[in-house]
């Protein structure tokens, strides 16, 4: 399957949909766990699948960050939020820098390892990148508790003359396998004109249990603790991960 357009020539709706001021709770969320496996400020820190920076725009107030994406797009995007912070082309699942971090945050990108084995893959280039004792916090994008079939989600979002709402539906076409579709559908607002655009991506679904299993495959000693940020569903009970890597 093809890179999502998301990525590449609609790469340029990014900012409407993901602009840095959603994202200080969410950091705040990874800080803590950072902080509660001795990361302090200051700290090297490695983004894998760095997108479009917006997140890197509050990791960089406490940490030395380094962004690696595949997609020139997003690098571009967060090279302009983040003058100062180094970006790097990579793919997360055999990237291989020659060079250890403090920490590594594997955020959104885990969503679009849509097999085990390229999950597995991640969180070994994760350790690799880690000294003994260094800490991962990792977002288990979807899980298979926490999915609804056919899922609609809608935003809306303007900066100056155009607007862009966002609707995006989830769906399993086939329950036995680890991944679904989410169907992006933007209706760009400019001005006098309007258009719609359409973006399908494949995202992976697992079992708990089975992302844990490759984190201690992987090398780590996982934690899982319920997700506290404030816009979450407090009866889907959402996990956040921090890993410690063994020694």
């Amino acid at each position: 399957m093809s890179s999502p357009r998301l990525y590449d020539d609609l790469a340029w709706v990014w900012p409407f949909v993901s602009p840095p001021e959603e994202y200080p709770e969410e950091v705040a969320t990874f800080r803590r766990r950072f902080q509660q496996k001795g990361v302090s400020d200051g700290a090297t820190l490695l983004h894998l699948g760095s997108g479009g920076g917006s997140i890197d725009v509050h990791l960089k107030q406490h940490y030395r960050v380094t962004g690696v994406d595949l997609s020139p797009n997003m690098r571009a995007h967060a090279a302009e939020l983040n003058p100062e912070v180094e970006y790097l082309h990579g793919d997360i699942r055999d990237l291989r820098l020659g060079r250890t971090f403090d920490a590594v945050l594997l955020h959104d990108a885990s969503a679009y390892m849509i097999s085990l084995d390229e999950l597995l893959a991640a969180y070994r280039t994760a350790a690799a990148h880690l000294r003994p004792g260094g800490v991962m916090v990792t977002l288990p994008e979807e899980i298979r508790r926490c999915f609804h079939q056919n899922r609609t989600t809608c935003s809306t979002y303007t900066r100056g003359a155009r607007t862009v709402s966002t609707m995006y539906v989830d769906h399993d076409p086939d329950p036995t396998d680890t991944w679904f579709e989410s169907t992006f559908v933007f209706l760009i607002r400019d001005g006098d004109r309007v258009t719609v655009e359409t973006d399908t991506h494949r995202v992976g679904l697992y079992h708990l249990d089975d992302m844990l299993a490759a984190m201690r495959e992987a090398g780590f000693e996982p934690e899982v603790a319920k997700w506290e940020l404030a816009d979450l569903d407090p009866e889907e009970d959402r996990p956040l991960v921090t890993a410690v890597k063994r020694g």
